[in-house]
């Protein structure tokens, strides 16, 4: 599924900021500031992750398409994944399941 030019560039510019998080990480022979260059690269990546993950569902794909490009359950994708106040017409509760036991 296509992202619009606008979330093309935002999703490029999120990346880019995990690179050089990365980068910053990989040239530091100091631990602490390698952590801390490491665990904004995880912070920024997961919210990345979620945001492709609402524009997906906002497109249309349905919670198996999500779950297999995670590769995990349908059910796992929607509890590490929950849902944002969806946009009126998305397809949010395609695959839903009744209940989450």
């Amino acid at each position: 599924m296509e992202l619009a030019a606008s979330d093309t560039a935002i999703l490029h510019r999120e990346i880019e900021q995990a690179v050089d998080s990365l980068t910053a990480a990989r040239d530091t022979s100091d631990a602490l500031e390698a952590l801390v260059e490491m665990t904004s690269v995880l912070d920024i990546l997961t919210a990345t992750q979620h945001e492709l993950v609402n524009a997906l569902l906002d497109r249309g794909a349905t919670w198996s398409q999500v779950a297999d490009a995670l590769s995990t359950s349908s059910i796992g994708a929607r509890r590490r994944f929950p849902r944002r106040q969806a946009r009126q017409g998305s397809a949010d509760d395609t695959d839903a399941p009744e209940a989450l036991a």
